[in-house]
């Protein structure tokens, strides 16, 4: 059976189209006054909505969120590209060009055994990247929820040889000695709390990861069985 191959173009198209005649002189005069900088707020709630329109598993509110996402997008881009800056095709270009360099297993000749491997593989090649090309390595942004920014932190630093934070036995028996400190009231003299449950949480969200899960999706599930 022969496959039938979806055009999309269009449908981008028909996005574009519909954000140069809101921008225009006769369009809406809220769309006409935004800038890249008062609309990255936009951007930043529509993704939380899709995220949780995909936890619910509805897809009919998936569908429509994404289609939000996927909007607030385009209008930044048209936003830069208006202003001369850049383009959608530099956008795409940008990101084809990265995708395809941090995928050498699929088009290279790098060989993987697994997932972790993949993702190991992807913070040194970005690391290098940045090296390279003489900029400092990007913090992870602190607006993002603690959970999933620890996970994007020791995803970043559990490949380093001096770090222990890839060894799945050792963390699990520090995470047990500094649990067992709290559950025996074995509190030392100065011992800090908030740092003590700070790093319990840290290694916590690390185990899960080590596991293959993401801590923020894992407690998601559980809150929602409680509620």
């Amino acid at each position: 059976m022969k496959e039938t191959r979806i055009d999309r173009s269009n449908t981008i198209e028909d996005i574009w189209r519909i954000i140069e005649r809101l921008r225009s002189e006769t369009g809406c005069p809220w769309d006409r006054k935004q800038t890249p900088e008062t609309v990255q707020t936009y951007l930043i709630e529509e993704s939380h909505e899709a995220a949780g329109a995909i936890r619910s598993g509805k897809t009919g509110e998936v569908a429509e969120e994404l289609g939000d996402v996927i909007f607030m997008a385009l209008f930044l881009v048209y936003l830069y590209e208006e202003r001369g800056d850049f383009s959608l095709k530099d956008v795409c270009r940008r990101i084809s060009e990265k995708m395809i360099r941090r995928h050498p297993h699929v088009f290279g000749e790098v060989s993987v055994n697994s997932a972790e491997e993949v993702k190991d593989n992807w913070e040194k090649i970005k690391a290098d990247e940045k090296r390279e090309s003489g900029k400092a390595s990007e913090p992870v942004p602190e607006t993002l929820p603690a959970l999933i920014r620890a996970y994007r932190v020791l995803s970043r630093i559990s490949y380093r040889q001096d770090e222990d934070w890839g060894d799945l036995v050792k963390q699990g028996r520090e995470f047990a000695k500094q649990s067992d400190k709290l559950a025996g009231g074995l509190e030392e003299p100065g011992f800090d709390y908030p740092d003590v449950l700070g790093g319990l949480l840290l290694r916590l969200a690390n185990i899960a990861r080590l596991k293959g899960y993401r801590a923020e999706d894992v407690l998601h599930d559980f809150l929602r069985k409680i509620e």
